[in-house]
């Protein structure tokens, strides 16, 4: 081949793919625009931008339908978020102007308006049903893409690096956002009536069952009694697969003392959805607020310098401490302990409150265990038990045991937050109100 045919074909050859390369790459970006492309199946992108002013946007999109049978929507989709306020300002499900091709769902320059503030632009790919088979609407994804552009201030739209958190106002508690196998509580005591903002997001099995499998409740732990849970009832549909649920709204709470409860299970959780994520991902699990801050406290008998009724704590290796007492009268305490538990079945450390029944025999009220216990910090089993009781008038037994390794003696992994509290306390809830005496039976 002569220098001047190689030359040629090499020619021919670079324009040939470009010219491929344009066709599935489309136009450019314009100037001043936020794009999402290059968009893998089971993602979740993010990009988030600035806009200075109101201005008026222009929105092109390509997603995919999800054809696969129970499903009902699109696969492969983006919407616009409002970071301060988590508020969903745009959705192609949502929009009129969504037009359906195929397995492609299109939108060419659908307008907006947007208010001065920052934005998040999600593009999600997971499917509208929790799992990951017979997607046939994998092979677009090189067709994926979202532009948002201004058509008349290119320098109003500004792309910004990295991820902007939300947050409430006048958060009082954050667990947000839960991924696999998370549980977090949180104690607070409510000294004047206080209207509490809830935002909580999560999982309530499918459209038929009301099962909940990410959730959270808010409970009075001295009646004992539920006053907030996410409910099928209570919530509305998050956007994203059909089990995503959010409650947003307030409860009066009287004053006493509650905890919060927010757990996951091991699928569909964030950073690894298993169908689309809500329109509000970073907010799985929940949030709380309340204006009236100063008549809210975090509750901790350790922090609000209350003296333990009974304590074993900085315990060692293979020690066992006991000590019974007498309720004269119905009496609200709350139990604190830390200990060894690494899975359902497997504690080495464990707190236990036996009661005494009417023959004099010893059954167990209440023991440590995995499910009923929070991560305390440290190693994954360092875990750590609040338990609230309303004991009525009897004879109880409070007692610890620990085994050979891995106590305040001797940590052989990372120590918990609080080590010095290793073992169990219990307290009064209510500060300085006691009907308790101790016998003289402790070890």
């Amino acid at each position: 081949m002569s220098t001047y045919s190689r030359l040629l074909f090499i020619v021919v050859l670079s324009m040939s793919t470009l010219a491929v390369f344009r066709l599935f790459s489309g136009p450019p970006i314009p100037r001043g625009a936020t794009a999402i492309d290059n968009i893998d199946p089971y993602e979740l992108t993010t990009q988030s931008f600035q806009v200075s002013g109101n201005l008026l946007v222009l929105i092109d999109a390509v997603g995919s339908v999800d054809d696969r049978r129970g499903a009902n929507g699109l696969a492969a989709y983006s919407w616009i978020t409002h970071i301060s306020s988590g508020e969903t300002v745009w959705s192609m499900l949502n929009s009129p102007n969504t037009v359906l091709d195929g397995s492609l769902a299109t939108i060419t320059q659908d307008s907006l308006t947007l208010e001065r503030g920052e934005y998040r632009l999600n593009f999600a790919s997971y499917g509208q049903l929790l799992k990951h088979s017979d997607a046939s609407f994998e092979k677009d994804q090189r067709k994926w893409k979202t532009i948002v552009h201004s058509p008349n201030n290119k320098d109003a739209l500004r792309s910004i690096d990295g991820f902007i958190e939300y947050r409430m106002d006048d958060q009082l508690w954050d667990a947000t956002p839960l991924g696999r196998e998370e549980k977090r509580e949180h104690l607070f005591e409510v000294h004047s009536p206080v209207d509490l903002t809830i935002h909580a997001i999560g999982q309530l099995g499918d459209h038929d069952e009301v099962q909940p499998v990410d959730f959270s409740r808010i409970e009075d732990v001295v009646t004992g009694q539920v006053i907030w849970q996410l409910t099928r009832d209570n919530t509305s549909w998050a956007g994203g697969a059909l089990e995503n649920r959010v409650f947003k709204g307030q409860r009066l709470l009287p004053p006493s003392v509650y905890r919060a409860v927010v757990t996951t299970n091991s699928t569909h959780h964030y950073d690894d959805w298993l169908g689309n994520p809500p329109y509000h991902p970073d907010g799985w699990g929940l949030r709380l607020a309340a204006s009236q801050r100063e008549a809210v406290r975090t509750f901790d008998p350790w922090m609000l310098q209350r003296d333990p009724i009974i304590g074993f704590t900085q315990v060692g290796d293979d020690e066992e401490h006991f000590q019974s007492f007498t309720a004269q009268d119905t009496t609200a305490i709350v139990v604190d302990a830390l200990g060894e538990i690494t899975g359902p079945d497997n504690g080495y450390d464990l707190a236990r409150l036996e009661q005494q029944d009417n023959e004099g025999e010893w059954e167990v009220l209440w023991e440590m265990s995995w499910e009923g216990s929070a991560h305390a910090g440290g190693s994954r089993k360092n875990r750590k038990e609040v338990q609230f009781f309303r004991l009525p008038p009897g004879r109880y037994t409070l007692s610890y045991e620990s085994d050979g390794s891995h106590s305040f003696e001797n940590w052989n992994s990372s120590e918990p937050d609080y080590p010095e509290r290793w073992g169990v306390a219990m307290f009064s809830v209510m500060d300085g109100v006691s009907t308790v005496i101790l016998d003289d039976s402790v070890q």
